[in-house]
């Protein structure tokens, strides 16, 4: 199709933010500057759930737990809603680096009691980032309208999203239909491969891998079963090519909808990155 719907959707932390970046090691916990689309993918189906009166996961029944998974999940949006990430404003932001105690052993128990007992556990520092921003701005892309028109509810709701952080969403603009056109613009959210801008910060990241056959208990059917690398690039300047034109020059790549979810799922857009016609 040459056209989708997508919609902006504002979220504002209440605290600083850690979205850990990977492949990290334990010592050095590094954050994106942003929330990825997986991430925000996560949280916002979470917010859809609490938004319908259900319980937030993890604080009820086990109906969010796979059948045949060995106890592994992730909760992540079906695959109409195609999430690309929720970004500060140019200048709105700032990676504050800081230094934590942690015990060595992750399994630990005793450091995050309130009573300790006379055991004694092994520690070591730990450099740890935090984002500060007062708001993200991202996007919801689909092919379905009613899809992201049930995001409206989402107003005012919030809750837990990366490895520390809590958020709320501030608003939720109608959605909007977008056109392909080829040529150069400034390209809004991630970049990602196979595209090479000549400008930008490069940030490796990864996306979902959809099964249609994943069973959780209550009998649904689709989930994510396993993850995979995307290379993608934020702040670019401007480049050429096909994009979804959110104005005349200004827009998303046309590829960024497919490139965080992939498997059993429908592609946004099947074309290419050569000119169109």
């Amino acid at each position: 199709m040459d056209y989708l719907w997508i919609s902006e959707i504002q979220i504002s932390p209440i605290g600083p933010l850690t979205f850990r970046r990977m492949p990290s090691g334990l010592l050095h916990i590094m954050s994106y500057p942003f929330m990825p689309p997986t991430a925000m993918s996560g949280f916002l189906k979470r917010l859809l759930l609490i938004a319908d009166g259900k319980i937030w996961p993890g604080y009820d029944e086990d109906w969010f737990r796979p059948q045949d998974q060995g106890g592994e999940y992730t909760i992540t949006l079906n695959p109409e809603y195609r999430p690309l990430g929720a970004f500060p404003a140019a200048g709105s932001w700032h990676i504050h680096k800081t230094s934590r105690h942690g015990p060595k052993n992750l399994a630990h128990v005793e450091f995050s009691q309130l009573l300790k007992s006379e055991s004694k556990e092994n520690y070591q520092l730990h450099h740890w980032d935090y984002l500060f921003c007062d708001l993200l701005t991202g996007w919801v892309a689909s092919h379905d309208r009613e899809a992201l028109d049930a995001l409206q509810e989402l107003k005012n709701y919030g809750g837990k999203a990366g490895k520390e952080g809590y958020l709320f969403v501030y608003r939720v603009v109608k959605p909007r239909q977008l056109f392909l056109q080829q040529g150069e613009y400034r390209p809004l959210g991630l970049v990602p491969q196979p595209c090479r801008p000549v400008s930008g910060t490069y940030y490796n990241l990864y996306g979902h891998h959809w099964d249609q056959n994943y069973t959780w208990t209550n009998g649904d059917k689709g989930g994510v079963v396993g993850y995979y690398q995307v290379g993608a690039w934020w702040n670019v300047a401007t480049m050429s090519g096909p994009y979804w034109a959110m104005d005349d020059g200004v827009g998303f790549p046309a590829s960024a909808p497919d490139a965080f979810l992939q498997g059993d799922v429908e592609p946004v857009w099947g074309g290419s990155h050569e000119p169109l016609g």
